[in-house]
């Protein structure tokens, strides 16, 4: 499959890294983006030089690019690209860590990968018609958090 998109300013085409292996193909900060520095608790909205046309029954998604987000504590914020935008692409990255951290022109900054989307409508239902086709002997309930263990 092959998705289109066109560069607004100078900026490396976004790529795979490991061709046929990786999920997600690379999205890179523009040349002509001034370096920024991010406090904690900051956040930079990076305009990513792309337009992309994302498919019929697809979104584009960002995702952390794990050594960004684990290495340097940078987090994508906002980070669905629908289908029938025609904007240029921007990067929402935020400084989740507690030392500044400084975004340069040309690091890979973010992943994109490409979900087919299952469109659905809401429907109000009383609450105790909610979940009565799940609800089976040892089923999670109203669990939540660590409600299955961690081994």
């Amino acid at each position: 499959m092959y998705v289109k998109m066109s560069k607004t300013r100078s900026v490396k085409v976004p790529q795979r890294a490991n061709s046929g292996a990786d999920a997600g193909i690379d999205f890179f900060v523009p040349d002509d983006f001034t370096a920024q520095t991010l406090q904690p608790g900051q956040s930079v909205k990076i305009p990513a030089g792309i337009k992309v046309e994302v498919p019929a029954g697809y979104a584009l998604v960002f995702f952390n690019k794990s050594g960004v987000a684990a290495k340097r504590s940078l987090i994508v914020g906002a980070c669905v690209i629908d289908h029938g935008y025609s904007g240029e692409v921007h990067i929402n990255m935020i400084n989740a860590g507690e030392v500044e951290q400084t975004i340069v022109p040309g690091e890979k900054i973010v992943q994109g990968i490409l979900i087919p989307v299952v469109t659905f409508e809401t429907i109000e239902v009383p609450e105790d018609e909610l979940y009565a086709s799940i609800h089976v002997a040892g089923s999670r309930g109203a669990s939540g958090f660590g409600s299955t263990g961690t081994k």
